[in-house]
């Protein structure tokens, strides 16, 4: 009998990316991103590099402040879900990568193919 209880502690597992079959992993991938809430983050990415935009920050209420700390853990989460997912041997083409986007980004433009 399965603990429903405990479920929330259980991933749903994909297997790890090492170079072939892109296209089904993606898929798998997408579909774990969205279960979590996150595959809008990896598709569109955010900017927390922006001069501008952080003295922005700076400037706003504490809620405002709170959401974007929570925008980054969630990419940060995101990119950990990804990094997880790759091999060894690929993880290099990934490791400089600080956003989720970023690394989805790569995988996709390198091993996608010309579609």
């Amino acid at each position: 009998m399965s603990n429903m209880a405990g479920s929330s502690t259980t991933e749903l597992r994909t297997p790890v990316f090492n170079g072939e079959n892109y296209e089904f992993w993606s898929i798998q991938k997408k579909t774990i991103l969205k279960s979590h809430g996150l595959w809008d983050l990896v598709e569109h990415g955010f900017n927390a590099s922006n001069p501008k935009k952080e003295k922005e920050i700076e400037e706003t209420k504490v809620a405002e402040k709170s959401t974007m700390a929570e925008l980054l853990m969630k990419d940060a989460r995101a990119l950990g879900l990804i990094q997880s997912a790759v091999s060894d041997q690929l993880f290099p083409r990934i490791v400089n990568e600080e956003t989720s986007k970023g690394a989805w980004d790569i995988l996709k433009l390198e091993f996608r193919g010309n579609k």
